[in-house]
């Protein structure tokens, strides 16, 4: 990066330059103009130079907006989706194994819209199509205060899945479009800890609720209620602040819409492009590397199911009261807050993503072990202390979720590959949280031993697979490598010439596999 730009008005004229003059790249493959990035309308695919001033003020700017934003929506969807586990201790009638298929609606309901939804939110304005779907989501789970007849419990739970299943395919493709490889663990980290602080503050919330001593309406009403308004703010903030993309984003100048898509080019994985290649979606289902992290996705997944719809639940059957179970909710989200930004930050810094993830499974397995070693729970103080303490360490694996979404934001190029990749990922969360409710059966209560085991077993077939991912990618990444090296010894091309050649391709809407300027961050 030079530290002399040049003057606004130049390089305004340089994008003006026709895209078909821009696009006749003679080392790349031809494509069609309507199929470019949609950075490429803006930045085009020369370099442009930018100062390290102007570089940290957009990074201030973008910081500013668009984190505290998709913060909020995450707190929301987050805090929303857990709402059983606080209401089944606050006098929720819904009991038994109707209680456990409840819980499995909302992942119903995710799972099976995953694929849609993220092919709309590819067609329209993401932070459009992001607001209405809070809007409708806010209004379900009001309606949740409304009855608590189980067919109309299992409708609105259902559709809080529909609406909620968008979110963190948007998120991603919001980090990814915003900003350099370098720093998008950390942001993802800003929003993913708020499934800690929504543990804190839900179960502070929930707890404060208890006090109300009044009869017109019960406990878990009002807390229904309350998370719907919250929602409505949320989404209107939405609606109102956040941008569509980096090209859309009125909150920057033209510059500064430069330099915001020039701080991204070296990520390799484009920004944004509605239109569907269908060799991109056949790449992703055929990648190994998909169906790797489908697999990390499951393994970490299956037991999310379970612990989030039935933390109070097991804590209460440690032999604690209702209160002190969600009190103690906020020791779990305080853990889980400070494990996801810490391992994100390492991530970051190290420039790796397999290696944290350890770091954030290793625990939870000792956690686990814990919970299946006092497994009869019951009101001794040992039995409490020791499945206690495991049910707080077990908590680390949350940030695990936080980084495969920082490995697929960094490791999948192509607009249409990301989309598919998203989809996929987000359906096998859906789908492992909706087998993950079934695993903590009422014949078990209040031990929930097998559950428990279930929990230890998954978690600790993470490791082996974490260990896969990163010595497969490391694999491509030295084939790439080669394949380079031949480009360049074929083409004589000089160390600008490489640049250059990288500079085209970045917001040319390549996927990662056909893209050799992109290395995997293993």
């Amino acid at each position: 990066m030079s530290s002399t730009a040049p003057s606004f008005t130049s390089d305004l004229e340089k994008k003006r330059e026709p895209l078909a003059t821009v696009l006749s790249a003679p080392h790349l493959h031809d494509i069609k103009e309507d199929d470019y990035d949609e950075g490429a309308a803006i930045a085009g695919l020369e370099r442009t130079a930018y100062t390290p001033e102007e570089e940290e003020a957009v990074k201030r700017k973008i910081d500013r907006r668009v984190i505290p934003l998709l913060a909020a929506v995450y707190f929301s969807q987050f805090f929303d989706k857990n709402s059983l586990t606080y209401s089944s201790v606050m006098g929720l009638p819904i009991k038994g194994e109707h209680y456990n298929l409840i819980s499995m609606a909302f992942y119903l309901g995710f799972m099976i819209f995953e694929i849609p939804m993220s092919s709309l939110s590819q067609k329209f304005p993401l932070s459009k199509f992001l607001g209405i779907n809070i809007v409708l989501w806010a209004t379900f789970l009001i309606l949740h205060a409304a009855s608590a007849n189980f067919g109309l419990f299992f409708a609105f739970r259902f559709l809080l899945g529909v609406f909620e299943c968008c979110v963190s395919p948007i998120l991603i493709a919001y980090i990814s479009a915003f900003y350099p490889r370098h720093q998008q663990a950390k942001r993802i980290s800003c929003f993913y800890c708020m499934n800690g602080l929504t543990n804190m503050a839900g179960g502070l919330m929930a707890y404060g609720v208890t006090f109300y001593t009044g009869t017109a309406i019960a406990h878990w009403r009002i807390f229904y209620i309350l998370m719907g308004g919250l929602a409505y703010i949320v989404g209107a903030a939405v609606l109102i602040w956040l941008p569509d993309s980096v090209a859309t984003a009125n909150f920057l100048t033209e510059r500064e819409k430069i330099v915001a898509l020039e701080r991204v080019r070296d990520n390799q994985t484009g920004t944004r492009n509605k239109h569907l290649k269908r060799y991109q979606v056949i790449e992703a289902l055929t990648d190994p590397k998909t169906w790797l992290l489908l697999l990390l996705t499951a393994l970490s997944s299956v037991p999310n199911g379970g612990l989030a719809s039935f933390s109070s639940l097991l804590i209460k059957g440690f032999g604690y009261t209702s209160r002190e179970s969600l009190l103690l909710q906020v020791g779990r989200g305080a853990i889980a807050a400070l494990t996801t930004v810490t391992v994100c930050q390492i991530s970051d810094r190290l420039q790796t993503r397999m290696f944290p993830i350890l770091i954030a499974v290793i625990p939870t397995v000792i956690g686990a072990a814990l919970m299946v070693g006092y497994g009869g729970g019951g009101d001794s103080a040992a039995n409490k202390a020791g499945s206690l303490a495991g049910i707080f360490i077990a908590e680390t694996y949350g940030s695990a979720l936080a980084l495969l979404y920082a490995w697929t934001a960094t490791n999948t190029g192509g607009a249409s590959k990301k989309t598919v990749v998203n989809a996929l990922f987000l359906t096998t969360f859906g789908l492992s949280n909706i087998i993950g409710t079934q695993i903590f059966r009422s014949g078990d209560a209040p031990g929930y031993l097998p559950g428990k085991i279930a929990v230890l077993a998954l978690f600790s077939a993470m490791i082996p697979t974490v260990f896969a991912m990163h010595f497969y990618t490391a694999y491509l990444n030295r084939r790439k490598a080669a394949k380079l090296a031949e480009m360049i010894k074929e083409n004589n091309w000089s160390p600008e010439d490489v640049r250059r050649e990288a500079d085209k391709a970045a917001f040319m809407d390549l996927s990662d596999r056909e893209n050799v300027f992109h290395a995997y961050m293993n």
